[in-house]
């Protein structure tokens, strides 16, 4: 159930990429359908090729993926030792249990765990916003807020409106579908919104816009948006905004870096065939990411920091690797 496909409208009234999208669907018909946008939690397994050790997984990783996606025991929640050889090892928060499925290690904020695959994953999608040529900032190095709080991310001068530029800041957040750690014991395990599964993604999705968006407002510079996620790859209806207009600017640069006529080719199936080409390589980037985070979550408490993110420092790029960023770091076929 939680892993069954998404759908969201492009375009809605409170986005804070309303303008942009509302920019894309004028290339449609007047009687077109309304432009919606899809998404399936699972669909990067298609495309899993580890080309980088960000992709790559070593085996108790896997286990902890696949165990958590299908609810079956944690080998390495499971290998742990038991209190009077019942009772699950208690938590370093002191208050509940490790249970095997990894509910609560997935909710408990008690450890490192969650800091340090968030400090990853991070790490790793900053970089995918380069490829269009944008400047981006991650982390310290984010301008901060009215309120003195930093997002994880900064795209200078991403957007564009009747004030001129203005840069985007997100701040990426992985929700946990299920109690993990609730006071009512009996609830952990169980789904939070069992008859609406999107309300965990708002729910964070809220709590993100209450604390960044005014404060980064009163800068006119910046505006904010909320990147959610849950462990189990399900997504907000904003970030998949931002992949889909990602995905059009990298097709834009495609077209210009190869001397084609974008906006005469906008009306043919060619560029809209390479855009739903890039739309795929970033979703499957991000699918793997917010997959292997969350399995992260669980391992990095027992088996120490096997991942380190990449360095948030952009590295100098000739001309002629533009394609090669395109591609998200897929190696280019040899010439013999």
């Amino acid at each position: 159930m939680l892993h069954m496909p998404q759908k969201h409208k492009a375009t809605v009234p409170d986005s804070t990429l309303r303008m942009e999208m509302n920019a894309l669907g004028e290339e449609q018909a007047d009687n077109a359908k309304a432009r919606e946008l899809h998404w399936k939690p699972l669909s990067w397994l298609r495309t899993l090729r580890p080309t980088t050790a960000n992709d790559a997984w070593d085996q108790p990783l896997w286990e902890t993926f696949v165990c958590t996606t299908l609810g079956l025991e944690v080998p390495v929640l499971a290998s742990l030792p038991r209190r009077n050889q019942r009772a699950p090892a208690l938590c370093g928060c002191k208050k509940h249990g490790m249970d095997l499925y990894g509910d609560h290690t997935s909710t408990c904020t008690a450890h490192s765990g969650a800091t340090k695959a968030h400090d990853w994953a991070v790490g790793v999608l900053g970089p995918l916003f380069r490829s269009a040529g944008h400047v981006v900032r991650s982390q310290h190095q984010v301008t901060a807020s009215a309120g003195k709080r930093r997002g994880d991310v900064e795209v200078r001068n991403y957007l564009h409106d009747a004030a001129g530029s203005r840069s985007l800041v997100f701040d990426l957040s992985i929700t946990h579908d299920r109690f993990g750690a609730s006071t009512h014991v009996q609830q952990n395990g169980s789904l939070k919104h069992p008859q609406d599964l999107g309300a965990p993604l708002r729910i964070a999705a809220q709590r993100k816009i209450n604390s960044y968006r005014q404060k980064y407002a009163d800068n006119q510079k910046f505006l904010f948006l909320p990147a959610i996620m849950t462990t189990s790859s399900r997504m907000h209806d904003e970030f998949l905004r931002l992949l889909s207009l990602q995905a059009h600017r990298e097709t834009t640069a495609h077209f210009d870096a190869t001397e084609l006529p974008s906006q005469q080719t906008r009306s043919d199936n060619a560029f809209r065939f390479k855009r739903a080409a890039f739309c795929m390589g970033l979703k499957s980037k991000v699918g793997l990411v917010t997959a292997k985070a969350s399995a992260l979550r669980i391992n990095l408490n027992f088996q120490g920091c096997s991942v380190v993110a990449p360095s948030p420092h952009a590295p100098s790029h000739d001309p002629l690797l533009l394609t090669l960023l395109l591609s998200h770091n897929i190696p280019l076929p040899r010439v013999h």
